[in-house]
């Protein structure tokens, strides 16, 4: 991932596009605000490089209000706050993307430019919305081999929002307060063309290109390229064991487990 630097944890849409509009020209891109239409929810910016044009729509995460209120009510009585958050796949994300992706569509339905959906992720945690984000657009799970052994990467493992807009959506970018990624659609018919295009070549620093990680890698990384229905993970683990030769695999359900307490501060009773 490629740092970024100078940004506030809490940021609206609003406050972030000027950052995302000078990120863009950075990377050599005349940017331009799409213009909002009456009715119509369009996407926010056009890229246009010395080639290549994208087309932009910017999502920002950032806390749920009410759980954060729940929290500091918790702890003002002196209770402990535990939580056990899963980073799998989230369909309140996938909506998020979903909603992005008819935005951009409104404004080019034809596919004339790269389209893109950027992920801002803000709150208390930013990298936990940020890998929420990353698992619901590539559909992720990690598995274990008892052979090797070690923990292993798989995409489109589960239903993913890149394979749901394979034909409408080229790539993503992901970023938080520190990091900037940008994630390749590998399932894209316009795949290696993208792979080709600009953005890409200007943020080779920050790729996510599963199909590149799966040809560099000693089994850290696989791909679930079959037609399983994705409910049935014990068959899809099965196709991974036949295809890659290790047996058996385990699937593992990643989580993040926080605990938070409230310290009185000095001179406080």
């Amino acid at each position: 991932m490629c740092a970024l630097k100078g940004q506030t944890i809490v940021m609206k849409e609003e406050e972030f596009k000027p950052i995302a509009k000078i990120i863009l020209k950075r990377l050599g891109f005349d940017v331009f605000e799409i213009e909002p239409e009456q009715g119509v929810l369009t996407p926010d910016f056009e890229a246009i490089g010395k080639k290549d044009k994208y087309t932009i729509e910017l999502k920002i995460k950032g806390d749920d209000p009410e759980e954060i209120s729940r929290d500091l009510e918790a702890l003002s009585r002196g209770e402990s706050v535990t939580k056990s958050i899963p980073i799998g796949p989230r369909n309140t994300l996938g909506g998020i993307i979903r909603e992005g992706v008819q935005q951009i569509l409104e404004h080019d339905p034809k596919g004339e430019s790269f389209r893109i959906i950027w992920l801002h992720s803000a709150g208390k945690d930013p990298s936990l919305h940020n890998m929420r984000f990353h698992s619901t657009l590539f559909g992720t799970e990690m598995l274990f081999c008892l052979r090797l052994p070690h923990t292993i990467t798989c995409y489109y493992f589960h239903e993913s929002a890149f394979f749901s807009w394979r034909n409408y959506l080229d790539g993503a970018i992901l970023t938080d307060e520190n990091n900037a990624q940008l994630c390749i659609n590998s399932l894209s018919a316009r795949a290696e063309h993208f792979r080709k295009s600009e953005l890409v070549v200007s943020m080779s620093k920050g790729l996510c290109d599963p199909q590149k990680l799966e040809e560099s890698s000693d089994y850290d990384v696989m791909i679930a390229d079959c037609e399983i229905d994705r409910k049935r993970s014990d068959q899809i683990v099965s196709y991974l064991q036949e295809k890659y030769g290790l047996d058996p695999l385990q699937t593992i359900q990643m989580k993040q487990h926080t605990c938070t307490i409230s310290l009185p501060m000095d001179g406080d009773s």
